[in-house]
């Protein structure tokens, strides 16, 4: 198993694995599967790019073997600027789950964000998603009041963990 940044060539890859993402997480992510399927492959060759210059946004993959079976990201919160990073895009094949593959993933990210001197990381997770609610807190999160209808399933709220970076300077 290799974690690594994604490389500005693999939106294809990219493409691949959300929509696997998606298709089997739906309640996990913002955007619905025809949203997702109607993105050009220049968009996401776009979002590879973005992602692997490490500057504003990052995205790790996890690799078996050559197949991408897990990733996760993090970009600075645009209304923010550096001080807060949002945790994006977590998501790890069901076969597996429950190896430590998503907590190193989390880890990588937090990791960044600390990097960039973020003094924050948050997330959102849909509050029903209670293997991901444990896994980020574990992670070190906590749960806020916080909470938004999530975008491609209104009927479903979303609960904003966050997780102070400052701390991990000291």
């Amino acid at each position: 198993m290799v974690i690594r940044q994604i490389r500005s060539t693999e939106g294809a890859q990219l493409r691949s694995i959300r929509l696997q993402a998606i298709a089997e997480s739906p309640s996990a992510f913002g955007s619905t599967l025809a949203e997702t399927e109607a993105l050009s492959s220049e968009d996401w060759d776009k979002r590879a790019a973005g992602n692997a210059t490490g500057d504003l946004a990052i995205l790790y993959v996890a690799e078996d073997q050559g197949m991408w079976v897990g990733l996760a990201g993090g970009m600075r919160a645009p209304d923010a600027g550096a001080q807060s990073v949002v945790l994006f895009s977590m998501w790890v094949n069901p076969a597996y789950r429950r190896q430590g593959l998503g907590r190193e993933l989390v880890r990588r990210v937090i990791e960044w964000s600390s990097m960039q001197g973020a003094d924050c990381i948050e997330l959102w997770v849909t509050q029903s998603n209670e293997a991901a609610r444990e896994l980020y807190t574990r992670c070190g999160f906590t749960a806020s009041a916080e909470t938004k209808p999530l975008p491609s399933n209104p009927a479903l709220l979303e609960q904003r963990m966050v997780q102070d970076l400052r701390a991990r300077r000291t």
